[in-house]
């Protein structure tokens, strides 16, 4: 666990590097109107979405290496790269994988820990996997007869997408089901700059995420 935990980790921690890189570049290309700096950040976009996925696949390793293996192409698994469709095999695998914000903890009178939902302005399941397809026409040369990507709209979206997927991430937690264990991994990012960690809770037995 420590080993997956350590994946997970890291790949959130690319994810938080990458949207500040897309933010960078964008920046430039507000002052430069210049594509190649739009298309930079782009880019970094797209691959933070996918460290999302990477991370994702972590606490569910064992249970997505054999559905992979056993579906009707068989695939190895260490190949993957579409986030959108790692995502939705991860759904199949377990429906509570999506990480799911929360606020920062606060300290109840018994001196334990307690962390409210998040409720608005984070990236749903859904509006990943539409913005990734979305991403994906800007990371190739334009078709001469082609028709308009819509790039202005994209310059004024992409930054509430960087925003909603780092709030998020701030502070989530994602639930595990697996034969060896039943529980969640609760994630402290660290957008400041600290070190991403994660508080692990292990449930006795079958539960539910309401």
């Amino acid at each position: 666990m420590v080993e997956l935990q350590t994946i997970y980790l890291n790949k959130v921690r690319e994810t938080i590097a990458r949207l500040g890189a897309c933010n960078l570049f964008l920046a430039a290309h507000r002052t430069s109107n210049d594509v190649y700096s739009l298309e930079a950040a782009v880019l970094q976009a797209r691959k933070a979405l996918e460290a999302v996925a990477f991370a994702a696949i972590a606490p569910n390793k064992a249970e997505y290496e054999q559905f992979r293996a056993e579906v009707e192409k068989p695939a190895y698994y260490r190949k993957d790269y579409n986030a959108r469709a790692i995502l939705q095999r991860l759904g199949n695998i377990n429906k509570d994988f999506y990480p799911t914000p929360l606020l920062a903890p606060t300290r109840k009178a018994d001196g334990s820990w307690h962390f409210e939902r998040k409720s608005d302005g984070c990236l749903t399941k859904e509006q990943f996997e539409s913005f990734y397809d979305r991403l994906g026409k800007y990371l190739h040369a334009d078709n001469p007869r082609g028709n308009d990507k819509g790039t202005q709209n994209l310059v004024r979206d992409l930054p509430r997408v960087i925003e909603q997927l780092q709030a998020l991430l701030e502070w989530h937690f994602t639930v595990i089901r697996t034969p060896q264990f039943n529980g969640v991994w609760v994630i402290e990012v660290g957008l400041g700059g600290t070190a991403p960690r994660v508080l692990v809770g292990k449930a006795d037995g079958e539960f539910v995420v309401q």
